[in-house]
C-alpha cells in the first residue's frame, strides 16, 4: 500500500519561531510500517501541504485537540475520495466516537502494537472500527473493536524514520526514553493516556539512537529526571544515572532540552542526576510549576510532582531555592504556569510575572485550558462551566473556554496578554540571557537563550495581537 502520515499544523505555532523540533509521532509510525509498504510524511507544522490528488491508499493523521478541526477536514476530504483514513492521537483518546465520524478506523492509545495490525487489516479489507492499546473500557464503543490490554514494553523499537523529512529545516531532532506519569495533575490527561507507571526504553537503545541524531535534540519525556518520589521502584534513579553517564561519553556531545521537575533537587541522588544530565548536554528544561499559591497547587494537583506531601505543605521559598539550584548546574529553567483556578484573581497574573523576574525563569504563563480527557475538563463540563459552543481550535491558547467565578473571559485574556507582552520585553530577555550565560559560559548557550526568547516574544505578540493592551496596572 501507499501510505501517507500527516502531522497537522496551524498558522501560529510557537515552535516555528523558536526552532522547529522534528515531530515524533509520524516518524515513529513510519518506522513501524513494514518495508513492503511505501510511506511518506507530511509535516504541516513546518508548512508542508497535503496532496489530495495523490494515489495514496491509506492516510494516518495524528490529532491534537487545537488541530482537530483541521484534521477532520483533511480526513473528510480523503474519505470522500474513497481513501482509508486512520485517526489517532491525544484528542482521539477523549473523543473516539466523534473521531469515528471522520475516519475509517480510530486508534486509541499507543501505536507500537496497533499500527502493524491496522495496516494488516487494511490490506485485507478487514478494518475494524476501533483499535485500542491499553487497559481501557471499550464496552461503550459502537462497532467492531480490536484491543490489546497491555501497554507496549518499549523494548526493541525500530529507529525513527527521520530520513523521510528534510532534516536541515529542523533545529532539533526528537526522541523519548520513557512513558507514563504518576502525577495525576487535574488539568492534564497524560496519566490517563500513558498510565501511572513509568516504562523505560533500554539504555543501550537510547544511546545508540542519540548517536544518530543531529547536534541538538528534544527529549519528549514527561520528566527527564524521573519520578522516584512517586513510584516504588528503586531502579528509577539508577536508570537516569546510568543513561546520562553513557550520553556524557558520546562524541560529539549533543545539546538537548526536555521537561523536568524541580523535585529532582530533593530526592535521593537527585543532584547527581542533575550534574550528569548537564554533563550529557542538557542545557534547558521546561518545568511545570503551575501555580505560586497553595490553593492553586491544590486545585491543579501539581503539588505531587513538586515533591510535597500535601498541597498544604507547599513552600514558595523552597520552589525558588530549587529553581536556583537547577540553574547552578547550567540548566536554564522555562517555567510553565496555569492561572485561572477558582481563587486566582487579576493580581495572580502580575505576581506570577514578578516571581519569574525574581527567579530569572523564562515565563510561560497561560490561562487555564481544561483539556479533554483531563479530570478538570470532566468536572467543569458536568458543572456547566465549559463553553460548549467553542470549537476545538480555541483549546490552543489565546482563548478562554470556561467560566471563572471571579474574572470575566475578556479580563483574563487581557491580563494574560499583558504579562506575556511585558515578560518578553527586551530588557527582561537580556537579563535572563546573561543569567544563563553566567551559569554556563558558552556563546552557543547564550545565543540559544536569547534567540529562543526573541522567538517567543514574536509568537506571543502574534497570539495576543487581537487583545488590546491594558492601560496602567
Amino acid at each position: 500500500m501507499k501510505i501517507t502520515i500527516i502531522f497537522p499544523g496551524r498558522s501560529l505555532e510557537t515552535g516555528r519561531v523558536t526552532g522547529a523540533v522534528m515531530p515524533l509521532a509520524p516518524t515513529l509510525l513510519a518506522a513501524l510500517t513494514p518495508e513492503d509498504h511505501e510511506v511518506s510524511l507530511v509535516d504541516m507544522f513546518l508548512g508542508d501541504t497535503v496532496d489530495y490528488e495523490s494515489d495514496v491508499d491509506l492516510v494516518g493523521i495524528t490529532v491534537r485537540t487545537p488541530l482537530a478541526p483541521i484534521a477532520y477536514e483533511i480526513a473528510d476530504t480523503f474519505l470522500n475520495r474513497g481513501k482509508k483514513v486512520i485517526l489517532g492521537g491525544p484528542h482521539i483518546f477523549a473523543f473516539p466516537q466523534e473521531a469515528k465520524r471522520h475516519a475509517s478506523a480510530v486508534a486509541i492509545g499507543e501505536g507500537e502494537d496497533l499500527w502493524p495490525v491496522i495496516l494488516q487489516d487494511a490490506e485485507r479489507q478487514r478494518l475494524k472500527d476501533f483499535y485500542v492499546c491499553g487497559p481501557y473500557a471499550v464496552e461503550g464503543l459502537p462497532g467492531s473493536v480490536y484491543q490489546k490490554k497491555e501497554r507496549p514494553t518499549l523494548q526493541g523499537l525500530p529507529r525513527m524514520r527521520r530520513d523521510l523529512l528534510p532534516r536541515d529545516r529542523y533545529f532539533m531532532d526528537s526522541l523519548f526514553t520513557t512513558r507514563g506519569c504518576p502525577n495525576h495533575c487535574r488539568f492534564c490527561p497524560v496519566t490517563e493516556i500513558f498510565g501511572p507507571h513509568i516504562r523505560h526504553r533500554p539504555i543501550e537503545e537510547v544511546v545508540a539512537e542519540v548517536g544518530t541524531l543531529g547536534r541538538r535534540f528534544f527529549n519528549v519525556d514527561d520528566s527527564v529526571f524521573g519520578h522516584p518520589q512517586m513510584v516504588d521502584r528503586p531502579q528509577e534513579n539508577q536508570y537516569y544515572l546510568d543513561l546520562y553517564r553513557e550520553l556524557a561519553h558520546l562524541r560529539p556531545m549533543r545539546l538537548w532540552t526536555g521537561a523536568g521537575g524541580l523535585s529532582a533537587v530533593d530526592y535521593k541522588d537527585g543532584r547527581k542526576i542533575l550534574e550528569l544530565a548537564s554533563a550529557s548536554g542538557l542545557f534547558r528544561i521546561a518545568a511545570g510549576l503551575e501555580s505560586i499559591s497553595t490553593k492553586g497547587q491544590k486545585e491543579s494537583g501539581a503539588w505531587r510532582k513538586l515533591h510535597y506531601k500535601s498541597p498544604d505543605t507547599f513552600d514558595l521559598q523552597k520552589m525558588k531555592e530549587n529553581i536556583r539550584t537547577i540553574q547552578s548546574f547550567g540548566i536554564e529553567v522555562m517555567g510553565f504556569f496555569v492561572i485561572g483556578w477558582d481563587e486566582d484573581t487579576r493580581e495572580t497574573y502580575l505576581r506570577t510575572l514578578n516571581f519569574c523576574d525574581e527567579t530569572d525563569v523564562v515565563p510561560f504563563i497561560f490561562t487555564l485550558t481544561p483539556m479533554p480527557g483531563s479530570q478538570i475538563y470532566r468536572e467543569y463540563l458536568s458543572g456547566g462551566r465549559i463553553f460548549t459552543d467553542r470549537p476545538w481550535d480555541h483549546y490552543g491558547g489565546g482563548s478562554v473556554v470556561y467560566r471563572h467565578p471571579l474574572m470575566s473571559e475578556g479580563e483574563m485574556l487581557a491580563l494574560n496578554a499583558q504579562v506575556m507582552r511585558d515578560g518578553y520585553s527586551l530588557g527582561r530577555i537580556l537579563k535572563r540571557t546573561l543569567v544563563a550565560a553566567r551559569h554556563r559560559p558558552s556563546l552557543d548557550i547564550a545565543k540559544s537563550s536569547f534567540f529562543t526568547q526573541l522567538g517567543l516574544r514574536k509568537a506571543y505578540r502574534q497570539l495576543y495581537e487581537h487583545i488590546p493592551q491594558q492601560q496602567g496596572g
